[in-house]
């Protein structure tokens, strides 16, 4: 069986950059801090992008893998940027999670969208299947994202199926990063 992630069929980029501006790039053939613009990047795309470094033509937002999530989940349209990493020892004070991969959901908009049903929802599903999630709060370009793993804040709310408790344990998690409590 072929476990290789496929791209959503009738999904394209249009005329989204955030990939080019959002996340950090650190390849020897492109260096960029998170949260500025790629310096290849005209503002409505890419000016190399036929030419463009195997890191960018390799990386696609979790909006393209993934058909569950429908057109306002658009990083340019979300405002989050979806993505995935490996987890590292002790990351995000996890225990036993080392090489395990996660979603990130980068909150780079309105983070209002944090507290929607929608968001949640994603959340409570991503959790259910045994996927660690990440909430990542960026502080400014060039500055370290402050995140924190949501299972610890929502694993019991999901497994009551309480959709409201979900939202309070993300508000949790939330409060923790600006409180110091993320890592």
């Amino acid at each position: 069986m072929d476990e290789t992630p496929h791209l959503v069929a009738s999904r394209v980029c249009g005329d989204c950059i955030v990939c080019c501006k959002v996340p950090s790039i650190d390849d020897p053939l492109l260096t960029k801090p998170a949260g500025e613009l790629c310096r290849n990047c005209s503002g409505a795309g890419c000016t190399i992008y036929t030419a463009r470094p195997q890191t960018c033509r390799d990386f696609h937002c979790q909006w393209r893998y993934l058909d569950l999530l429908d057109e306002n989940w658009r990083p340019d349209r979300s405002g989050v940027l979806i993505s995935t990493k490996t987890l590292d020892d002790g990351q995000h004070g996890e225990n036993g999670v080392h090489g395990k991969a996660a979603m990130v959901m980068v909150v780079f908009g309105d983070h209002a969208v944090v507290f929607d049903d929608g968001f949640a929802r994603l959340v409570a599903i991503s959790i259910d299947r045994g996927v660690e999630v990440v909430l990542s709060l960026p502080y400014g370009a060039g500055l370290r994202a402050h995140e924190t793993a949501l299972r610890p804040f929502v694993a019991e709310a999901v497994a009551s199926g309480s959709l409201a408790e979900v939202k309070a344990g993300i508000r949790a998690a939330y409060d923790s990063i600006w409180t110091g409590g993320a890592t």
